[in-house]
């Protein structure tokens, strides 16, 4: 605590929670985030529990406007536990010690410096507990924001604490709002009362009254008006009520403060108030510049303005430091950032001259976009993209200034900053509107707009590609295929179609990044032919693609593949992507491509994998705030629970998923949702309530234009919900309407659905035979056995209908060995009930063993496929993002869970499964 710091008073819950978080004795992770306005007692909380703490305390704490410098704030906690990074893979360490500018190069994976972060302070709480304090957390750089969130939501077994102390006026990452949190409200009049009673001063009740109603609860503000007005004043008879100031009490006490100081004490402060950092030996030689002694500190220290701490010295709050910049005149301000700046490091030298100078200076622009450059290939997008702002706005030329203000837009648009990259935008635009240079910005623009408004991403992108079409087709085939996921997202498919037909009718020669939407909406439209053709094309030229850059269209690729039922060539275009995103550390393009990875293995009926991709895919979207990702995978997640029996949990994926669709005014995920709440209910047996949610669907798809099936996967459903409704006109519709499908497309799934239709409304025995087994010849074109095995299972109720449970036998023993290896639970016991119908009393044969995979957990199956693969522990933590205690946590279950006890047996179950089409590939 610091020193003169009075008791805390009250709290008393607030203080409980804390001490609970932070007990050694706790073998868990935790975090806690302590939210609270300005003076509400976060600091003197932190100090109270770091002093009290037996854990090893690492503290760093956030200075408004001093977030320029990457890594500066997480370099404070990591910096004292470097020796613990040795055990760390290659790739790791180095990308950690380039971050913290231990030595050059250039930081490959972001995801790299985080899951360093994590595995240095997972080593170093083997030792002992870890306590790491961080104040003010929105104040600190964008990099070291992102590490410590990345930590946060990874301590499930690490003897670590994290307090992260936000104040409620200052805008923060949504994601700190999910973590655990403490809010602090105002103390009670009694709580006031005893904290002035706690204080070195005498006051009469009528005083203390006053002191109490201005200061609205308010802890520092109390403290520093009781203060400030001094005992003999606060001795006053009760008669004389002092004439404390009106409004911001706490301001005006601190602003008399400091104009009462002397020169040199005010000329020290503001060295402490525009310095970024603590530390006398950085400090002292821009002191000897500008002729401050050390005790020229005492008087604001007398006056509180200053606390100290060994050789180190800052001012004593945060809301200090724009008080005393306002008070700072402009030539001492300009003579303390010069000294600063003469003392610093270059990176960081360069912000304290741009907060000296006043713009125009090219000089400093120049060295400012250095700075940017270094700060990318130090993994600081964010920071990258403020530096390339800053240059912006010291640059002459106006040309040169848009260009800068793109390349901020574009750094941003990469960092997940969407909002600030469209201001860039469109402040480049402002500055320079020629039609070149408006498509290079557009292209930024619509694709970050595509994820915070579609609609006007659409209008931009083709209003832009309107203007630019006569001088640079190739731009404006760009735009026309940026114009084309945000029409699809916002279900107007048949716009999309129209504007892939114009895109292809100004060229021959597509990029594959238009090429891939372009696929992907003549697949949805129907045009199954001109799509094959186009995805042949473009599996011609992923050969050349690089599965980094390229990713998207790559992963776009594969997702239109899996459309077209051609699930190896999906999976041949998508697992690099999911490789090299992992290694790479791009979470952005790892979600993506785990999304598309998952749809596969659902088709391929690897369920356990699939479960785990989808799982972390959302993960990562809900981490990095995609919510239309987000919701995507939240839809799919719910096709799987619904399938396994979750049905409780299919629901709240499903109807979460379409909230979020929702507030985004993404149309076309209203129909997964809809096909996802129905599949529940059909599991579920409901069968009124699973034909409303497939009706929905339907009508959602026909509204927005899509004859493919195979992209919201609902037509067995809804074949099956209406033929077992009892109103056999709306069945004999649905069938048609699947049938006319698949005539357009040539899809085996629609075929297959709409024969298993028809043999379940069939007049006779032989009827039903005939389109059972035109079912299943549309089955051996498809790679399904989920849907293979409920045609099985449909195929013998008919028989036990029409009186034949001999030969509805066999088919129920196959179909419940196929579903029992999927781990489709409802329908296993279906098919169990089925079988009891038709006298069968034997022993479900081995066939029907469940799938073991299907015990684990999303990230356990992560672990033990890595594990399976051949990958150490150490390699496994740096392929997951996670802790190698954590790995070794999992493995320990993993073992149990499967009933192996070595890697070699782990390994041959996988294999096991693998060949029988259940696991991984």
């Amino acid at each position: 605590m610091h020193a003169e710091q009075p008791e805390v008073i009250g709290r008393a819950d607030e203080r409980a929670e804390l001490a609970d978080a932070v007990d050694p004795r706790r073998r868990d992770g935790t975090v806690t985030v302590l939210a609270g306005e300005p003076g509400s007692g976060k600091s003197t909380l932190l100090d109270e529990v770091a002093a009290a703490s037996t854990r090893r305390v690492l503290r760093t704490v956030g200075v408004e406007g001093d977030a320029a410098l990457p890594f500066a704030a997480v370099a404070d906690l990591l910096l004292p536990l470097m020796k613990h990074a040795d055990g760390l893979p290659d790739v790791q360490r180095e990308a950690l010690e380039i971050a913290l500018a231990l030595r050059p190069g250039v930081v490959e994976s972001p995801l790299a410096v985080c899951t360093a972060a994590l595995g240095t302070l997972a080593a170093a709480a083997d030792d002992e507990p870890l306590l790491l304090v961080v104040d003010d957390f929105p104040w600190i750089d964008a990099p070291s924001q992102q590490i410590l969130l990345f930590v946060a939501r990874r301590l499930g077994t690490e003897r670590i604490a994290l307090l992260l102390s936000v104040r409620s006026e200052v805008p923060v990452d949504p994601a700190v709002w999910r973590l655990p949190t403490i809010e602090l409200g105002p103390l009670t009049p009694d709580e006031s009362r005893a904290l002035v009673a706690a204080l070195p001063v005498r006051a009469s009740p009528r005083v203390v009254e006053t002191i109490v109603e201005r200061c609205a609860g308010n802890p520092l503000a109390v403290v520093e008006i009781a203060r400030a007005a001094g005992p003999e004043l606060l001795v006053a008879a009760d008669a004389a009520t002092p004439a404390l100031p009106p409004g911001s009490a706490l301001e005006r006490t601190w602003s008399a403060a400091i104009d009462a100081l002397p020169p040199a004490s005010r000329a020290a402060l503001a060295v402490l108030a525009f310095g970024r950092t603590t530390s006398r030996e950085q400090l002292d030689p821009v002191f000897a510049d500008l002729g401050i002694a050390d005790d020229d500190l005492v008087p604001a220290e007398r006056r509180r303005l200053v606390t100290r701490d060994g050789d180190e010295a800052c001012l004593r709050h945060g809301l200090l430091r724009p008080l005393v910049a306002a008070r700072t005149s402009r030539s001492l301000r300009r003579r303390v950032l010069d000294g600063l700046a003469r003392h610093a490091p270059p990176d960081l030298a360069v912000w304290y001259l741009a907060e000296a100078r006043e713009p125009p200076d090219d000089d400093l622009a120049a060295r400012l976009v250095e700075a940017a450059h270094t700060a990318r290939l130090r993994a600081g997008l964010l920071a990258a993209a403020r530096t390339w702002a800053r240059a912006a706005d010291f640059t002459t030329d106006p040309a040169v200034r848009a260009e800068r203000l793109l390349a901020a837009a574009t750094d941003s648009s990469l960092s997940g900053g969407a909002e600030q990259a469209v201001r860039w935008c469109e402040e480049a635009l402002a500055i320079r509107d020629d039609v070149a240079f408006a498509a290079e910005v557009e292209v930024v623009r619509s694709r970050t707009l595509t994820w915070l408004d579609p609609t006007r991403a659409v209008n931009l992108a083709l209003r832009t590609a309107d203007a630019v079409r006569p001088f640079n087709t190739r731009a404006a085939v760009r735009l026309h295929g940026e114009a084309i996921m945000p029409l699809t997202m916002l279900a107007r498919l048949r716009e999309a179609e129209s504007v892939a037909d114009r895109a292809r009718a100004l060229t021959s020669d597509v990029d594959i990044v238009t090429l891939t939407e372009i696929c992907h909406t003549y697949t949805l439209r129907g045009r199954w032919d001109e799509a094959n053709a186009l995805l042949d094309d473009f599996l011609r030229r992923a050969d050349d693609a690089d599965p980094l850059w390229d990713a998207p269209a790559l992963a776009g690729g594969a997702q239109a593949a899996i459309y077209l039922e051609r699930p190896e060539d999906g999976r041949r275009l998508v697992s690099p992507v999911a490789n090299t995103a992992r290694r790479a550390g791009a979470p952005l393009l790892l979600a993506y491509a785990l999304g598309v990875r998952g749809e596969i293995d659902w088709w391929a009926g690897r369920w356990p994998a699939a479960y785990a991709d989808v799982t972390e895919a959302v993960a990562w979207a809900d981490e990095l705030g995609q919510r239309h990702s987000k919701a995507f995978g939240l839809t799919l997640l719910a096709r799987l629970e619904a399938a396994r029996g979750d049905v409780e949990t299919s629901r709240e994926h499903a109807e979460e998923g379409l909230r979020i669709a929702g507030s985004l005014g993404v149309a076309s995920l209203h129909g997964y949702a809809a096909a996802a709440l129905g599949a529940a209910a059909l599991a579920a047996a409901d069968v009124p309530t699973a034909l409303a949610h497939l009706t929905r669907a339907r009508t959602l798809v026909e509204r927005q234009g899509s004859v493919c099936d195979v992209a919201i996967p609902f037509a067995g459903d809804l074949v099956d919900a209406t033929a077992r409704s009892g109103d056999r006109a709306a069945a004999e519709d649905v069938v048609a309407w699947v049938a006319g499908h698949a005539e357009r497309t040539g899809s085996a799934y629609a075929e297959a659905m709409a024969a298993r239709g028809r043999g379940l409304l069939a007049d006779d025995h032989e009827q039903a035979e005939h389109w059972f087994a035109a079912a299943h010849r549309a089955h051996g074109r498809l790679v399904a056995p989920y849907e293979r095995a409920r045609t099985l299972l449909a195929q013998a109720e008919v028989r036990r209908r029409w009186r034949r449970p001999g030969a509805a036998r066999p088919l129920l023993l196959e179909a419940e060995g196929a579903l029992a290896a999927l781990g489709a639970r409802p329908w296993v016991e279906r098919a169990r009930t089925e079988l009891a119908a038709t006298g069968h009393r034997g022993a479900a044969p081995e066939a029907a063993e469940e799938n073991r995979l299907e015990s684990l957990t999303p990230q356990e199956f992560q672990v033990a496929r890595a594990v399976a693969e051949g990958l150490s522990n150490v390699e496994t933590s740096s392929a997951l993002f996670v802790s190698r205690k954590t790995v070794e946590a999992h493995l320990t279950r993993i073992y149990r869970k499967l009933g192996v006890r070595s890697r070699t047996e782990l390994a041959a179950e996988f294999t096991r499964r693998r060949d029988a089409g259940e696991g991984p590939p």
